[in-house]
């Protein structure tokens, strides 16, 4: 038994101790001395057949003890769900990963460590690498991703470079290089592969796609993804927003076709409309843009294959969020399924 390191004992008179900062956060009144000693051992851990003998040795009753145990509940470590594997983390990594393991032990109540883990064994497609694409690879290797795949055979081009793109030094290489070189400079051992390699069977096995466009987004993008029955998330960019979908999961949520067909009930012109977006240039990846939709991105990634691992969260995040650049209004959206989508029918 422990309590979450990661939940801080904080004194709030010097008779009243607060555990943890957060929702979870737990006040603890009238404290003896053997108490506070008691406090101290479950964030150091007690094995459970050593517990009646340390209660002892503090100079409590068992029931003081089991009291005291049920009232930190809500700030005690669980048991982790992930099975155990091959793979290790390195000192440099959980170095550098430090800030992500304990927002892992808190959003879960585990050990961070073990969350990460679990993260290294599953895979994310990412569709564009450009700048966008890049800072969603990034924030997904950062957090312990462990496979990156995306079948971009672009090159990096002067578009690509900045603060938030490609190193001026890797301009001509292709996109999956450059991104595989920028990883292996770092601690982390992402692994970055070109899906066009990849055997149909594993290319299924996908935890998760990206779509990231501009405006509006093929049909044909994300129909390989509800063919498969890989969850998937869209972001797009346009004029005057940046829009990150809900986590899509094919036959269980409303997918992109419905969002289409809603548009076009709304406004019969739209399909003309949309067919001449498509073949626009017109970027709107700017940097708040960018890194609004990466860290809505990750966020929904990590708590899906989170939760795919085993590691429960106390709710999920079903909505999508825009961003409006000229107000900075962020907004939760969804939308239903529609009648006339093939998606209804697998029901």
């Amino acid at each position: 038994m422990r309590i979450n390191p990661n939940q801080q004992p904080l004194w709030r008179t010097p008779f009243e101790m607060q555990l943890g900062t957060g929702k979870d956060s737990v006040i603890l009144k009238n404290l003896t001395n053997a108490q506070e000693r008691m406090i101290a051992a479950l964030y150091n851990g007690i094995a459970d057949q050593q517990l009646s003998h340390i209660t002892e040795q503090l100079g409590l009753t068992n029931d003081e003890s089991k009291r005291l145990v049920e009232s930190v509940g809500e700030v005690m470590l669980t048991e982790s769900p992930a099975k155990p594997n091959k793979i290790k983390l390195g000192d440099d990594f959980i170095a550098g990963a430090f800030a992500e393991i304990i927002r892992a032990s808190l959003l879960h109540s585990v050990d961070g460590e073990a969350v990460l883990l679990g993260r290294a064994e599953r895979s994310v497609h990412v569709d564009d690498l450009s700048r966008a694409g890049l800072q969603i690879c990034l924030g997904l290797a950062a957090a312990g991703i462990g496979h990156l795949i995306s079948h971009d055979e672009a090159k990096v081009d002067k578009a690509n470079l900045g603060p938030t793109g490609f190193p001026s030094q890797l301009i001509g290489q292709p996109r999956l290089d450059a991104l595989r070189s920028i990883l292996a400079a770092s601690p982390n051992k992402a692994l970055v592969s070109t899906g066009k390699k990849l055997a149909k069977n594993r290319l299924q096995k996908i935890d998760c796609a990206v779509l990231v466009s501009h405006q509006v987004i093929d049909p044909r993008r994300y129909a390989t993804w509800n063919n498969r029955d890989v969850p998937h998330i869209a972001v797009t960019f346009d004029a005057e927003r940046v829009w990150v979908s809900p986590m899509i999961v094919p036959g269980q949520t409303a997918c992109l076709f419905c969002l289409e067909q809603m548009r076009t009930d709304a406004d019969s012109s739209w399909p003309v409309i949309a067919t001449q977006l498509l073949t626009s240039q017109k970027r709107f990846d700017d940097a708040a843009s960018q890194l609004f939709a990466a860290g809505i991105v990750i966020q929904k990634i990590l708590s899906r294959v989170d939760k795919v691992a085993g590691f429960e969260q106390a709710a999920e995040n079903l909505s999508g969020f825009s961003l409006e650049l000229a107000t900075g209004a962020v907004s939760e959206f969804t939308w239903p399924k529609h009648e006339a989508c093939e998606c209804v029918a697998k029901d």
